[in-house]
């Protein structure tokens, strides 16, 4: 009877969690997709130091869609089939989940370099982020899905066999990058507050990963909430961040709200003065015919 209480305890803080989950990446995409068209739309601030924000969004976005699409999706037969699509969900959904952390890393490299190294950031280029960003993943994916193909070829890649070892691929140079992140960006941890919220919140959600709740029920519960919170709600304190507390971003939006109140104003005035009679007083035909007579 306790063990059957103790299976009913645990799958329903599995459905909540669940719950939990898609509210989080419903959310975030949603916060993300607006932070995308802002800095699309705003074009009077599109400076690198932006155009960065907005790839990092980019790439938030892609991996909270390939999320859906793997929820959507997968199931146990799918999972058991082994098809070529389902592969190709998982090492999409991975390949976005490394952006995240170069486009993180990028960041870190922007403000290193003008911050710590008092470099100029005009000699900083577009293609340099590009290719940390979007490129450098590509191949760690790649070597990855060579390495699922040849030693754990089952349930669509994902999980692992005991005793095979080919995701830390593609995990280790995200830890890899967490760790130099952490390392070159501590001098300025206090001035930049993005960095000092978004690096502790990356880096734990992705040590959690790694982390053995244990046999305590408390422990087990506790964790699966608080990795579920932080998972799923990335994306929106990303789009927080680095957009809707973004001086920049709240000073453009503010004129261009500004200028929309004063050219709708001025349209509202102009139809008044449009609907007021300008025509001469007109003569009534009682007037015209008296005078006549006269």
């Amino acid at each position: 009877m306790t063990s059957a209480l103790l299976a009913k305890k645990s799958k329903l803080h599995y459905h909540i969690a669940v719950i939990i989950n898609y509210l989080g990446h419903c959310v975030s995409l949603g916060a993300l997709l607006v932070a995308f068209v802002l800095f699309m739309r705003l074009r009077s601030i599109r400076c690198l130091r932006n155009i960065i924000h907005w790839n990092l969004i980019a790439a938030f976005i892609l991996r909270n869609a390939t999320w859906f699409v793997v929820q959507l999706t997968m199931n146990p037969e799918v999972h058991e089939s082994n098809v070529v699509w389902c592969r190709l969900v998982t090492a999409a959904y991975n390949y976005f989940h490394v952006t995240n952390f170069f486009w993180m890393f990028g960041e870190g490299c922007y403000l290193h370099t003008a911050i710590v190294l008092t470099y100029s950031t005009d000699k900083l280029r577009k293609w340099m982020f590009i290719c940390i960003g979007w490129c450098i993943p590509f191949p760690v994916i790649v070597a990855w899905a060579i390495g699922k193909l040849y030693y754990d070829n089952e349930k669509c890649w994902f999980g692992k066999r005991a005793g095979v070892y080919t995701d830390y691929i593609y995990q280790g140079p995200m830890i890899l990058v967490l760790l130099v992140r952490a390392d070159t960006l501590a001098p300025l941890l206090k001035a930049v507050k993005a960095t000092l919220v978004l690096l502790p919140l990356l880096g734990i959600t992705y040590m959690l990963f790694f982390v053995n709740p244990g046999e305590d029920e408390i422990s087990r519960i506790v964790f699966i909430y608080f990795n579920s919170f932080l998972e799923s709600f990335q994306g929106f304190f990303v789009s927080v961040f680095y957009c809707f507390l973004n001086s920049e971003v709240r000073s453009a939006v503010r004129k261009r709200w500004h200028r929309w109140q004063d050219k709708h104003s001025i349209r509202a005035r102009v139809a008044r003065a449009m609907s007021i009679p300008t025509s001469p007083t007109r003569v009534s035909f009682h007037s015209i015919k008296q005078s006549t007579a006269v």
